[in-house]
């Protein structure tokens, strides 16, 4: 058993812990640790709390909310206070939550819970009066904030006036300031050009432009807003539910967040698992769900603590960030050379998953972010997938930290490196690890999508010495698949079925799976379309390829190169001689007027098509599908909860269609 002493000495550590990282994520917008490790210190703290309730604080950080009041901003006072949320960190929490909350509820009721995201932003209170925009505040420590009206009134969801309440003379509502990562980049690339440090997050990018003394740099930034509460409501007739409640802001015009459901535990715990495994298709940042009662009645019976409602949570979703430190850095080659500085880290786990390694992208990222080998870095999995380092904490930096060096050549080959742009590259064509790099892409869902041929087989079959080129791949048989370990006769023939069904492919496929520079999936299909054959292909001219639009320069150099190259000629015959066929490209004859040659892009949900499909079926009808909005851009299809894509349209004069114009467009509309 623990000392009393020892007890007192942890509670104070964890005080004064919290402390600081309330004020470094609140105050100054610069938050010191992840999230993942200030709920573990806050959750501690509050065991401690609850097993020795006499050593309790009045000022604990468990009792408060937020952070401070900024002296450049006047003070104002929330009435009912902001309430934080507890968090559910495990399923068996949430099931804990529902039992605390099923006393208070109608066993009968259809649809007990509602549940929405949890925007990652920051917290604010708008207040109208008779139906006109009066003020705005952040959230602060919950009983008081600061007054940023002229801030908030630059964010264009949010309406200066709403129509039909004179029976409502003054309404406060609640909700979330946040940025969509567009912007976010956008922000950045300004402030990087300017030579200015980038925001570390869209978080901190929101929180401070929301604080701007400046309104006008507040404008420039298109921060977004989205409306989960009301502070208070005087006259008319106030809802009955959280249902009640999104229905009367869409009546107002006041903006709320369309990703929503209602029902009971299993329809809260679908929404909640679909999100965590979606959340990186979003334009924006979410950290979990947030659960409530959905009928307010039930949730006055329950009330709330001093800090946190007992009728709503915040089911976080694993975390996607971390805290770790770095211990070396090795170089990887790519399939086109270029060196790649990996992180090697001290393994954590991020989201359920254990990271050890984490991209550096180049050696000028290095450079911007001053990392040194040893510091503590932030981690994340970028669309929970990839892990990258994002920030270095110097104030964590150890004395004896070191620097990154810059390598003069190839770890692979031993080759002097060339500085190109930001890149260093590897001109080596008989380099190892770059034919190891284009045999891996080859196989690729990128490039010919061959199933169950992975990175691992590739290097195995290399090892073996049965994989040079890619023409290899198509002289495999049985015996040499089965000689490798670990490899039944089941996969082997799901191998080669595989490696059959791509015995014939299209131009455009061999075009983009060969790894040649500057050529992806969509210039190697307008390359293709116009060229048609692969004995025209390997006989055009610079000057031929540059008649061809959206060919520039580069993409034209890489081509020359590539097919007046002689081992290319060798491998193509290689692949002949293998079994491959290259069909010609089929002729465009599907092309709409209407669609062929625009450029569109593509924004928000829509009803029958997936984002993909809407891009493929563009460039099968001769168009170009776009990632930006730009003077260029043609048409943008906006489908439900479009983004800032569709308000830089409307800035540019780019004229927006919906889903069904689309489609006539197409000549599948009425």
């Amino acid at each position: 058993m623990k000392k009393m002493s020892d007890i007192l000495a942890r509670y104070g550590e964890l005080v004064e812990l919290l402390e600081k990282y309330n004020h470094y994520y609140y105050d100054l917008n610069r938050p010191v640790v992840d999230d993942a490790e200030y709920d573990d210190r806050m959750r501690e703290l509050v065991e401690i709390e609850r097993a020795h309730p006499e050593i309790k604080r009045t000022d604990s950080p468990s009792a408060r909310v937020g952070g401070g009041i900024s002296s450049t901003f006047a003070e104002v006072r929330h009435d009912p206070p902001m309430q934080s949320l507890g968090n559910i960190l495990e399923e068996s929490e949430f099931d804990d939550f529902h039992a605390r909350c099923a006393k208070f509820i109608d066993p009968d009721e259809r649809e007990p819970y509602s549940a929405e995201l949890k925007f990652d932003g920051l917290a604010v209170e708008i207040a109208y009066e008779k139906g006109r925009f009066a003020l705005g505040s952040t959230r602060g420590n919950g009983e008081s904030g600061e007054d940023v009206s002229a801030n908030i009134a630059t964010i264009r969801r949010l309406p200066r006036t709403i129509e039909g309440v004179k029976e409502i003379p003054r309404l406060t509502v609640r909700g979330e300031v946040f940025l969509r990562h567009d912007e976010f980049d956008r922000i950045n690339a300004e402030r990087a050009a300017a030579g200015e440090q980038p925001f570390a997050n869209p978080r901190n990018a929101a929180a401070g432009s929301l604080r701007q003394l400046d309104p006008r740099v507040t404008a420039s930034r298109e921060l977004d807003l989205v409306l989960y509460g009301i502070g208070r409501m005087e006259g008319g007739e106030a809802p009955a539910s959280q249902a009640g409640m999104l229905a009367l802001f869409e009546k107002l015009g006041l903006p709320a967040s369309p990703h929503v459901a209602f029902g009971d535990l299993d329809a809260i715990r679908e929404f909640y698992r679909y999100w965590k495994e979606n959340r990186h298709t979003l334009n924006f940042d979410i950290d979990g769900v947030v659960v409530k009662i959905n009928r307010f009645e039930p949730r006055e019976r329950m009330g709330s603590t001093s800090k946190v409602p007992r009728w709503a949570a915040a089911w976080k979703f694993p975390a996607r960030e971390a805290v770790t430190v770095l211990s070396s850095v090795d170089l990887q080659v790519g399939r086109t050379g270029v060196i790649t500085p990996v992180a090697n880290l001290h393994p954590i786990n991020i989201g359920g998953v254990l990271v050890k390694r984490a991209t550096l992208h180049n050696f000028d990222e290095i450079r911007r972010l001053g990392l040194k080998l040893g510091d503590s870095v932030k981690v994340i999995r970028a669309g929970d997938v990839i892990p990258k380092v994002t920030e270095v904490l110097t104030e964590r930096r150890p004395g004896d930290a070191k620097e990154i060096p810059l390598p003069g050549s190839c770890p692979s080959c031993g080759s002097a490196l060339v500085k190109e742009d930001i890149f260093l590259r590897c001109v080596n064509d008989s380099c190892v690890a770059k034919r190891l790099e284009a045999l891996k892409y080859f196989v690729s869902k990128d490039a010919m999508d061959i199933e169950f041929f992975g990175p691992e087989l590739v290097q195995r079959l290399y090892d073996a010495g049965r994989l040079r080129t890619v023409a290899d791949i198509f002289t495999l048989a049985m015996k040499d698949l089965v000689a490798l370990d670990r490899m039944g006769e089941k996969l082997a023939e799901k191998i080669l079925a595989s490696i059959d069904a791509r015995r014939e492919i299209p131009l455009s496929m061999l075009l983009r799976s060969l790894g040649i520079r500057n050529v992806g999936d969509h210039v190697a299909k307008v390359i293709a379309r116009a060229v048609k054959k692969l004995p025209r292909l390997m006989d055009i001219t610079h000057e031929e390829l540059m008649e061809i639009h959206e060919v520039g320069p580069g993409v034209a150099d890489s081509i020359t190169a590539f097919f007046g190259d002689a081992s290319t000629r060798s491998l193509l015959g290689s692949l002949a001689g293998a079994g491959v066929t290259i069909r010609d490209e089929p002729v465009q004859d599907e092309a709409r007027d209407q669609v062929k040659g625009k450029t569109f892009v593509v924004t928000g949900t829509l009803a029958r098509y997936s984002r993909d499909e809407v891009e493929s079926l563009i460039e099968r009808y001769g168009g170009r599908a776009a990632g930006s909005v730009s003077k260029k851009t043609d048409y943008v299809i906006a489908g439900e909860s479009a983004g800032s894509k569709l308000e830089k349209a409307r800035t540019l004069g780019v004229r927006v269609i919906d889903e069904d114009e689309f489609r006539k467009m197409l000549g599948e509309g009425e």
